[in-house]
């Protein structure tokens, strides 16, 4: 089986989060969602979506469009979202010369290698990251290649069984957004994931505003436009995944989280492993 895999991350600046998310599915498909997805950048008026932009009806009634079509289109598909969420203040990335772009590495390395295995073994890949200066793309590739072609033994009363490869990867490049449109999904979940984790109190009072008082209560709470659009968008993916039963919860944790990472809606937050585990600093690179 052949699958195909875009991501990007989250650019907000201030925000002690980062995320990156992968959008994966059937490279049979591909046609169908890359065609899709720019129909409904065409019918929204919108030249390429970008996170950064949602801040007013357009940019929102288009990440509303591309949401509901990516949860309508789950199984026909095979699609999957992987997201994974690091915090800088944690005691693994709270260090002092952490060198961001190595880290980015490993979190992409993270992502990618625990997404592709959920897939059938012996998958071939195609991956597709955003354009990022700085990242050492052949380190990741040799590290998700060595990974995927590790041979695993098991001990059995029969003695050891070899274990087939993991995956391969056919081909890994760094595409731009515009021309590759399906990176604008990914682009897309990344960003509503750390919106979810820095602004659940924001998104509480949204709910509150947009409920009608009995009593012709003065409302008191002031949302900027781009807080009220992206906590509606927010609302819209929370009842939409709870529709479909896909496990993805929002207020237990105050952030989008997911109790079954094995479903196509993943939001991993990761946590430090250890005493061990510490962003790499300075010009240290290498992933595994």
């Amino acid at each position: 089986m052949e699958y195909i895999v875009f991501t990007d991350e989250s650019y907000i600046t201030d925000s002690r989060y980062q995320s990156l998310s992968a959008f994966s599915f059937k490279k049979s498909s591909y046609h169908d969602i890359f065609y899709s997805i720019q129909s409904i950048l065409s019918e929204s008026g919108v030249s390429e979506f970008k996170w950064q932009k949602l801040k007013d009806a357009k940019y929102y009634f288009c990440a509303e469009k591309i949401i509901k079509y990516i949860l309508n289109n789950i199984r026909s598909h095979e699609l999957r979202v992987d997201t994974i969420v690091w915090d800088t203040h944690d005691s693994r990335h709270a260090v002092t010369g952490r060198n961001d772009h190595s880290n980015y590495e490993r979190m992409f390395f993270h992502l990618l290698n625990n997404s592709m295995k959920k897939r059938p073994k012996k998958s071939e890949w195609v991956i597709y990251p955003d354009v990022r200066g700085g990242i050492d793309w052949t380190t990741v590739h040799d590290c998700l290649h060595h990974v995927g072609k590790r041979q695993e033994y098991q001990e059995s009363i029969f003695g050891n069984f070899f274990a087939d490869p993991f995956y391969s990867i056919k081909e890994f490049q760094e595409k731009e957004s515009h021309v590759e449109i399906p990176i604008q999904v990914a682009d897309l979940f990344s960003g509503l994931t750390v919106f979810s984790r820095d602004n659940y109190d924001c998104y509480k009072n949204y709910l509150h505003s947009s409920q009608p008082s009995l009593f012709d209560e003065p409302q008191t709470i002031k949302l900027t436009n781009r807080e009220t659009y992206r906590c509606k968008l927010l609302d819209l993916f929370n009842r939409e995944c709870k529709s479909r039963t896909l496990s993805v919860s929002l207020d237990t944790n105050r952030y989008l989280h997911t109790y079954k990472p094995e479903n196509p809606i993943n939001f991993w937050h990761y946590e430090p492993q250890g005493n061990y585990d510490k962003a790499p600093c300075g010009t240290m690179r290498g992933i595994i």
